[in-house]
């Protein structure tokens, strides 16, 4: 995963991939906001570069309309805490 971590930096990811935040749990776990064309091409980038690390991982894909809203921000950070208490 690191190489594919390391083509985000420096922007050479491919097929559009963006981290755009990420968010760190206590117990190892962390949320992360992507902005992709399309879950499967995130699905395909987590094969390529972290095969193992796309076993524990669950995709949920969000809309959003730009400029975020406060109202989205809010239902962002519920889902997230909606998500941990799993």
């Amino acid at each position: 995963m690191i190489a594919g971590f390391t083509d985000l930096i420096e922007g050479t990811s491919p097929e559009g991939i963006e981290l755009c935040y990420t968010w760190s749990r206590t117990d190892i776990g962390a949320f992360c906001l992507w902005n992709v064309p399309s879950v499967e091409a995130l699905e395909k980038f987590f094969k390529k570069f972290g095969p193992t690390m796309l076993k524990t991982t669950k995709f949920y894909p969000v809309l959003q309309v730009y400029p975020g809203s406060i109202e989205y921000e809010l239902s962002l950070l519920q889902m997230i805490v909606d998500m941990a208490s799993q």
